[in-house]
């Protein structure tokens, strides 16, 4: 019997191959095409139906979650929050990617210090709930 169990990428950005080589381990991998869904109007006055609404059709342009479903969600705090409790009740297992930074001088030859960050993928860490 096949595996149908899905990875769910619910950020703007593509994952690294190192993401996306893991991901593939836990489930047929499927990103957010969407992009616009995770964009949150500057608008202090939405409230909790605005981001359910919107986690809702965020959930639904990826075909759904289902119990055993990993989902992966970045970006905005309380939309994230939302999908990922939508995300929840369906029975997914919610991760974060672990991505430790290393930072180095760079001497300028002009006498200035460019700082530069790098990050590295360490795997994924389970989302507990609290």
């Amino acid at each position: 019997m096949q595996n149908t169990r899905k990875f769910v990428f619910v950020m703007n950005h593509t994952p690294t191959t190192e993401q996306a080589a893991k991901a593939t381990e836990l489930g047929q991998v499927v990103e957010l095409q969407e992009k616009k869904l995770l964009t949150v109007p500057d608008d202090a006055g939405l409230g909790k139906e605005w981001f359910t609404a919107r986690a809702e059709a965020i959930i639904a342009s990826v075909g759904g979650i289902s119990s055993g479903d990993v989902v992966h969600v970045m970006g905005q705090q309380q939309l994230a929050m939302a999908v990922n409790a939508l995300a929840r009740r369906a029975g997914a297992k919610l991760v974060e990617s672990v991505t430790p930074r290393t930072s180095k001088e760079v001497h300028q030859p002009d006498g200035t210090v460019k700082k530069e960050n790098v990050f590295s993928f360490a795997g994924f860490r389970e989302l507990h709930e609290y």
